[in-house]
C-alpha cells in the first residue's frame, strides 16, 4: 500500500549518464532521476487517463455508504468483504465540502491527495454492456452500437497548445483503444498492448557506418513535398523535418534509458517495483512508472493507460477481489500524482483522470457478487476544475438522482449528470473547444472565468 512520502532530493549520478550537453539548456539527467530531454517550456496541460477494466464498485470507492446504518436498496456485504473494507474511512475535506470516500481510496488520503480532487457522482452511463460503456468512457460521447463516436478524451487533450518539438509522442495509449476523428493526424495516439513496449520503441537501431548515415540523413533532409510554394498553410515538409529532428535526438540521447525501470533506484523505491512487479508489465505499479516517465520526461503530453483489471466481480470474487484490485490501482495512481507533483506541486497544468466503464449493483446477487450498474462515478485529481463533489445517487438505492447544475448538489428537477457533461467540463478547464461533446460544460466547476 502506498505510504505518505515527503519530499526528498533526487538520488545521485547513476552510472550512465543520458544527456551529454547536446541540448540546448545544456540539461544532464543521470538513469536515476527523470528530467527534461528537450528544452522546451512546459506543456500547457499534462494528462493521464488511468482505467480500471471490467466496471468497479463505487461503494468501495468513489461513492460509497456509511456501514454504521442500513438502506434499503442497498446491500453493503459487509461480512463477504477482506478486513481491510469492512470499516469506513473518515471524512475529508475537499473544496468546501465534508466528503466520505471508500476504503480504496485510502492511498489517496494517506498521501493528502484528495484536496486536488474533483469527483463526479452518478452520471448516467445508459448501458451495462460492457464495449458500449467502454467506448463511451473513452470519448466521453455515446457511441453508435459499440462503436466509439468521436476521438478519445486523451486524443483532445493532446491536442491543447502549440506542438512542441519535445513532443515525440504526442499521444500514447496504453491497453486502451484510442480514436481521432476531431484533431489533426500529429494528435493521433501511438497504442501499444502494454507498458513495457514503451522502452523499444525508443531504442535506436543498429548504427550504420558513418558515411551511410551521413548519405541516408542527406536524402531524408533532401526530401521534398509536392505543395506548391503559395500555399500559405503548414507545410508537410517542414513537419518531417521537425519530426526527423526530434526523433534523432530522441535516440541519440537513448531515451530509452528513461523505461529501464529496474534500473532506476528513484523509481524502484517511489513505485515499489519488485522483481514480481517488473516481470509483469500489467501491474498498477509498473503502469504506473511508464506513464510518468513518459510525461515528465516531456516525449508525452498525453497517456492513456489501463491501470488494473479484474473489477467484473459477479461471484464471491468480489469480496476477495474488488476492494483490493481497486486499493493496489489507486496506490498507484497516489504514487504516479506524487512523482507529477514535483513538477507542479499544486498540479495546476497536469490532470489526472480515472475511471471504470460503470458501477456495480447495489444489490447482491445470488452468487454473492455484483452486476453491472449504470450510474457510475469518476475521479479527477488536478487541473483548474473547481475541487468537491458533484453529483450524487440516490442515497438509499445507488439510483440517478437529478442534480442542480450549479451547487452539483441532489436537487428534484434537476439535471442528470451524463459522461458529455463530464467530457465537456474536463475540455472546457483545459481551454479547449468542448462543442465536440454537445452538452454545455458545468460552467461553475471548469475553474475557467467567463
Amino acid at each position: 500500500m502506498s505510504k505518505k512520502r515527503t519530499k526528498k532530493h533526487p538520488r545521485g549520478i547513476s552510472r550512465r549518464t543520458l544527456f551529454r550537453g547536446a541540448l540546448a539548456a545544456g540539461v544532464t539527467a543521470a538513469v536515476g532521476r527523470t528530467a527534461k530531454i528537450f528544452a522546451a517550456e512546459p506543456t500547457p496541460v499534462r494528462f493521464v487517463h488511468l482505467y480500471f477494466h471490467g466496471g468497479w464498485d463505487v461503494l468501495l470507492g468513489l461513492d460509497p455508504r456509511v456501514r454504521s446504518r442500513e438502506y434499503s436498496g442497498i446491500d453493503l456485504g459487509t461480512d463477504f468483504l477482506v478486513s481491510d473494507f469492512r470499516a469506513d474511512l473518515d471524512p475529508v475535506s475537499i473544496g468546501s465540502q465534508s466528503v466520505q470516500l471508500g476504503p480504496a481510496l485510502r492511498p489517496i488520503i494517506e498521501n493528502e491527495l484528495h484536496p486536488f480532487m474533483t469527483v463526479f457522482r452518478g452520471i448516467n452511463m445508459n448501458t451495462v454492456a460492457h464495449p458500449t460503456a467502454q467506448s463511451y468512457i473513452n470519448t466521453f460521447r455515446a457511441p453508435a452500437g459499440t462503436s466509439a463516436r468521436g476521438s478519445s478524451i486523451g486524443t483532445a487533450l493532446a491536442s491543447v497548445g502549440a506542438v512542441e518539438s519535445s513532443l515525440v509522442l504526442p499521444n500514447v495509449s496504453i491497453a486502451v483503444p484510442s480514436y481521432n476523428v476531431d484533431y489533426p493526424e500529429a494528435f493521433t495516439a501511438t497504442g501499444m498492448t502494454s507498458a513495457n513496449q514503451v522502452r523499444p520503441l525508443l531504442v535506436a537501431p543498429p548504427a550504420l557506418s558513418d558515411d551511410t548515415e551521413r548519405l541516408l540523413r542527406a536524402a531524408q533532409d533532401a526530401s521534398e513535398s509536392c505543395i506548391h510554394e503559395r500555399y500559405l498553410g503548414a507545410r508537410i515538409d517542414e513537419g518531417l523535418a521537425e519530426s526527423r529532428r526530434a526523433t534523432r535526438l530522441l535516440l541519440e540521447e537513448d531515451a530509452s534509458e528513461l523505461f529501464n525501470l529496474g534500473e532506476n533506484e528513484d523509481l524502484v523505491e517511489r513505485y515499489g517495483l519488485t522483481d514480481a512487479v517488473l516481470r509483469n508489465a500489467n501491474h498498477p505499479s509498473y503502469v504506473a512508472a511508464v506513464a510518468a516517465q513518459l510525461i515528465k520526461s516531456g516525449i508525452s503530453r498525453s497517456v492513456t493507460a489501463r491501470i488494473q483489471i479484474g473489477m467484473d466481480t459477479h461471484r464471491n470474487d468480489w469480496g476477495q477481489n474488488q476492494g483490493p484490485r481497486q486499493l493496489l490501482g489507486w496506490a498507484a495512481i497516489a504514487d504516479l500524482v506524487a512523482d507529477l507533483r514535483e513538477d507542479d506541486p499544486n498540479l495546476e497544468n497536469t490532470i489526472v483522470l480515472v475511471t471504470s466503464e460503470f458501477a456495480r449493483t447495489p444489490r447482491i446477487n445470488g452468487n454473492r457478487g455484483r452486476d453491472h450498474w449504470f450510474a457510475n462515478s469518476v475521479g479527477v485529481i488536478g487541473g483548474k476544475m473547481r475541487k468537491g463533489v458533484f453529483g450524487a445517487t440516490r442515497i438509499e438505492t445507488l439510483e440517478l438522482q437529478e442534480i442542480d447544475r450549479d451547487t452539483g448538489e441532489a436537487a428534484e428537477g434537476g439535471m442528470i449528470l451524463t459522461p458529455e457533461h463530464v467530457g465537456a467540463t474536463i475540455a472546457a478547464s483545459a481551454g479547449l473547444d468542448a462543442s465536440v461533446f454537445r452538452e454545455e460544460p458545468l460552467a461553475a466547476w471548469t475553474g475557467v472565468e467567463e
